[in-house]
């Protein structure tokens, strides 16, 4: 009796902390092509827990990696990498302004959010990837994004190194861009 209440309370541990992870995902992606390039935008739906949404509100800027790949699968070895790319992204709030402000630290695009949850819809705009056409056999896409806990204060990286509600991080993502 004791065994099976013991493995059932480790069964219910495993599917909360699943739970906890599964709320960032990327629904689809918007692929276009052309003669000369191919373009994705992902479309998110995303949360953040009440710890960062407190950190942002009180000033400190969360970063943001979007990593995203273009490979070729191998059977019996590991994938071949046709390109990587990878975005910086900066969420930070203003409060005279009371503007939240998401930044791509690589092109220097921002844009401007009133609301908190609008800010989390919106900013995948600043998410756009381009390749250079790529005539490869099985070319598959995979993207990713998570929180760059390293970015964060000195005096933070530790406490929410293994806090779950500091976990902005989705699975991989992956699209054959041949099925298009």
């Amino acid at each position: 009796m004791i065994l099976r209440s013991l493995i059932l309370l480790i069964i219910g541990l495993i599917m909360v902390n699943y739970a906890s992870y599964a709320e960032n995902h990327i629904i689809t992606l918007n692929i276009s092509e052309n003669d000369e390039s191919i373009t994705v935008i992902p479309q998110l739906s995303f949360n953040t827990s009440a710890q960062i949404k407190e950190a942002i509100d009180n000033g400190i800027r969360i970063q943001i990696i979007v990593k995203a790949q273009i490979y070729e699968p191998q059977l019996w070895w590991f994938d071949q990498t046709i390109s990587n790319d990878k975005i910086h992204l900066e969420v930070s709030y203003f409060t005279l302004g009371k503007l939240y402000i998401v930044k791509n630290k690589d092109s220097g695009e921002q844009l401007g959010f009133n609301d908190y949850e609008q800010l989390w819809k919106g900013f995948e705009k600043l998410m756009e990837f381009k390749y250079s056409k790529i005539s490869k056999y099985k070319r598959w896409f995979k993207l990713r994004i998570m929180l760059d806990k390293g970015a964060l204060p000195t005096a933070m990286q530790l406490p929410v190194l293994f806090d779950s509600n500091w976990d902005i991080n989705t699975p991989w993502y992956q699209y054959n861009l041949d099925d298009k």
